[in-house]
């Protein structure tokens, strides 16, 4: 499994803040899971400087309680991230 980072911070029920490696910064919305090869979440946010990077990680209330400070997270190596759809507004207005 590819090491994604290791948990800083708990933001609320459902994020928490982990320090990355910047050399292999997992690509936003990337699933990650735990040690023990559990789905925590994905992740939505990565933040902070190059040299330092930082991700925060959207999970599920139960998944979310389970983890502490100091625990580490890995990427799902069979999930793709997947893109945001785009909306186009053209600026046209229907009557």
């Amino acid at each position: 499994m590819k090491f994604a980072g290791k948990v800083t911070a708990r933001l609320g029920r459902r994020l928490i803040a982990a320090e990355s490696d910047a050399g292999q910064l997992p690509p936003l919305y990337t699933e990650v899971a735990d040690e023990s090869d559990k789905p925590v979440g994905k992740i939505v946010d990565l933040y902070g400087s190059v040299a330092r990077p930082y991700l925060t990680v959207l999970c599920t209330e139960e998944t979310a309680a389970a983890l502490s400070v100091g625990d580490e997270l890995f990427v799902i190596a069979e999930t793709r991230p997947e893109k945001p759809k785009k909306k186009f507004n053209r600026g046209y207005r229907k009557n």
